[in-house]
């Protein structure tokens, strides 16, 4: 059992998004660091670039986690989110039973070419740390059927063949994400990059990407100290991209 995240859950009959709610309650007051708010009905959950996290109703998980990283300056946020996308990773390969899970940059998680989870890391920041993160969480844990919209979903019960106890994944997943926050907290920041790297889905493979509405085919060579995605032409130039600058295609 972890020792604080989780401790505290805040259970939602149903909400918009849990980072919504997290974030209202951070505005309010200072709840325990660890709190998690859960819900198994989420109608508007967030995913990167305004997506909309698809999730059916009591299948999955779907919550968000309150931390206060004041021990990270802006410049190193990427850092937690690194340390996030390696603890929800963790519990993956442990049910699975495979190391054929990796990090889609910057945070999703992938079995083989099919995702199985999203995340999104919301942060507010007081002079140059910051004084608090919600880490939303999507994993697909029971659901078998998704909208064709989605292109390559995959859910742990599709990967093992029967169904999994929600309360018991979530208790496992909150410690392996306690595990990695600690790692981080405690200064293990270069065998957090290591790992994040060694875990990072395509890398020094030629991928395609659309860059700036043209479809580009680069290597992948890693990801920079701000979150940024390395790239190696074929021209002989490495250049680096944000989110917003860059499509990964699958």
């Amino acid at each position: 059992m972890a020792l604080f995240t989780g401790t505290v859950v805040i259970d939602l009959e149903e909400t918009d998004s849990t980072n919504n709610y997290a974030l209202n309650l951070l505005r309010e007051k200072q709840p325990f660091e660890g709190t998690v708010v859960r819900t198994f009905r989420q109608t508007l959950g967030r995913g990167q670039r305004n997506k909309h996290w698809e999730s059916e109703d009591f299948s999955n998980l779907t919550f968000s986690i309150i931390f206060y990283p004041a021990f990270l300056s802006v410049s190193r946020q990427f850092q937690l989110s690194k340390a996030i996308a390696l603890g929800v990773a963790d519990f993956v390969k442990t049910i699975l039973k495979t190391e054929n899970v990796k990090i889609k940059w910057p945070n999703d998680i992938y079995v083989g070419d099919k995702k199985i989870a999203g995340m999104l890391i919301e942060n507010t920041v007081n002079g140059n740390k910051i004084s608090s993160s919600v880490a939303g969480i999507g994993l697909n844990v029971n659901q078998e059927k998704f909208s064709p919209d989605i292109p390559n979903p995959v859910s742990l019960k599709m990967m093992v063949g029967n169904n999994l106890d929600l309360e018991n994944c979530f208790q496992q997943l909150c410690v392996a994400l306690e595990t990695r926050y600690m790692q981080l907290k405690t200064g293990k920041e270069n065998l957090i990059d290591e790992q994040y790297h060694k875990t990072l889905y395509g890398l020094n493979e030629q991928r395609e990407f659309i860059i700036e509405n043209k479809n580009v085919n680069a290597q992948i060579i890693g990801v920079d100290e701000l979150g940024r995605l390395k790239l190696y032409k074929n021209g002989g130039s490495i250049n680096v991209y944000d989110l917003n600058q860059v499509i990964f295609k699958i």
